[in-house]
């Protein structure tokens, strides 16, 4: 399962104090001090691009400090965030591994192949999920570590996931699965997601050497290859809108506290 739900999406800011969204064909560049921002392409450093986010879909920026934003799994639009070394991007699985959150795609993972006794085949006994469970761990790791690791390392993509944060929930959520086919180098340009792509396959084509005898073969791996695609498509859906879920929340709660203090 490709799920890497971010935990600095909690710290999500009423949509009222948000930056200018970029539009889709918007460019991101790094400014000299590090800082990715959208880029007109008419000027340098620091410019936003048209466009604002819908009041209702609006783009959250975190309250966490502008080092940790480094290992943030998403960058909203217009934030400034620090780029990533390639010594960062050798640490960045680790980081992931090491959030409250990491663990639970294993056990989803495990979970549902103990309801369906799909791959890995490890039977439908006490034991099998723990087995499964194991399993799970290694392949999230190892997927985590080529996506998000070792592939941007050596080619300069970007592993974080860039919102659009504006327009129509379709045009959204078509921009979110567009993602797993495209990414952003270092230099701020488009380009195919060769890391999530081919990092996912070559995590999956691995499995053979830990999986039970029943479960090594060629469709297992093209299978876990295609479930792992279809869980990063899931995970940049949840990245784009669950922060909108968030501000919800927020404006809840303000329009609550304000209404308690007016009758008080």
């Amino acid at each position: 399962m490709g799920f890497l739900f971010s935990a600095s999406a909690l710290g999500a800011q009423p949509s009222g104090l948000l930056p200018d969204a970029p539009q889709p064909a918007a460019k991101w560049s790094y400014s000299n001090n590090g800082n990715v921002t959208p880029d007109d392409g008419q000027s340098t450093g620091q410019v936003k691009a048209p466009g604002k986010p819908d009041p209702g879909a609006a783009s959250s920026v975190s309250h966490a400090s502008f080092e940790k934003r480094k290992w943030a799994r998403y960058v909203d639009p217009g934030e400034r965030v620090p780029r990533l070394s390639r010594r960062d991007k050798l640490n960045f699985w680790l980081h992931e591994e090491a959030e409250p959150w990491a663990s639970a795609p294993a056990f989803i993972a495990a979970g549902f192949g103990q309801l369906t006794l799909g791959d890995p085949k490890y039977g439908s006994d006490s034991g099998a999920f723990g087995e499964r469970l194991g399993a799970a761990f290694i392949r999230q790791a190892s997927m985590r570590f080529f996506t998000n690791s070792l592939i941007p390392y050596s080619n300069g993509e970007d592993p974080r996931y860039f919102r659009k944060a504006a327009g129509g929930y379709r045009s959204r959520a078509l921009w979110a699965v567009e993602q797993v086919g495209l990414t952003r180098r270092d230099n701020g340009e488009e380009a195919f997601n060769f890391s999530n792509i081919v990092g996912h396959l070559a995590a999956s084509a691995l499995t053979p050497l830990y999986y039970p005898r029943g479960s090594r073969s060629t469709h297992t791996v093209l299978l876990t290859w295609s479930t792992s695609i279809a869980g990063s498509a899931g995970n940049n859906l949840f990245l784009e809108f669950w922060p909108d879920a968030v501000n919800a929340w927020h404006r809840h709660r303000q329009r609550v506290h304000s209404r308690s203090s007016r009758s008080g």
